[in-house]
């Protein structure tokens, strides 16, 4: 086995690519953004959640160009072309060149969702340079709470940490809150368990509620944003 030093674990990571959310809030409770080295599992909101993914993949071209790709795995059938191409434009980017470098995969049941992560994307890797991969509602189309389903869990997660393997992306999981928990996701300990940051956004009327639950090297935080007219997502 390997040796390393922690000067060299320390370099290693300081290399490590950060993405904005293009959620001030966001990025301020996560001091900085997201971090290439971890993985995220965002849950709560859905339509603040996806918004969030659409600027952070927009912006991640801003900073980083257009030598590698955006994976965008759609269980909420959220993906909005229309906002991706506003959002471009006012980062001053082509619209059309950053659609053409977000590839999306729409999952219509839990198992085309899980045949995507567990085989689909590990061969697209093989075809393409992925830097993000992102799974909106991965457990939205969960079924029940029977063994299979579960067992069927286990084999997305699977496939996510091949990738994570090969050629080492940021991904970042969201999932609904489970209609029973205040603090679990759907698809409960199973879900939660797999991510290295645990991150609830809700809507509380007036205001946006940002949690962090758990990070590596981060204490838990409560960040609030105000809501008005111009920050509620239509």
């Amino acid at each position: 086995m390997e040796l390393n030093s922690g000067y060299h674990e320390f370099n290693s990571k300081s290399l490590m690519s950060v993405y904005s959310s293009g959620d001030k809030t966001l990025d301020l409770l996560l001091e900085g953004g997201f971090h290439q080295d971890l993985l995220y599992l965002v849950y709560g909101n859905l339509k603040i959640i996806t918004d969030i993914l659409l600027k952070l993949s927009v912006g991640s071209f801003k900073k980083y160009g257009f030598e590698k790709k955006v994976v965008f795995i759609d269980g909420n059938n959220r993906f909005n072309p229309y906002r991706v191409s506003k959002l471009a434009a006012s980062y001053g980017l082509s619209p059309s060149k950053v659609l053409n470098h977000i590839l999306i995969s729409r999952a219509f049941t839990f198992e085309q969702m899980v045949e995507t992560m567990e085989s689909r994307l590990n061969n697209l890797e093989d075809s393409e340079k992925i830097k993000i991969v992102m799974v909106s509602g991965m457990t939205t189309l969960w079924p029940d709470f029977e063994k299979n389903t579960f067992e069927e869990l286990l084999k997305a997660i699977a496939g996510i940490k091949r990738t994570i393997a090969k050629s080492r992306p940021l991904i970042i999981l969201t999932a609904p809150l489970h209609k029973n928990s205040k603090i679990k996701p759907t698809g409960g300990t199973a879900l939660a368990h797999f991510g290295s940051v645990l991150i609830i956004i809700e809507d509380k009327e007036r205001y946006i509620e940002y949690s962090l639950i758990q990070h590596p090297s981060l204490p838990e935080k409560r960040l609030i944003k105000r809501i008005n007219k111009k920050t509620k997502i239509m």
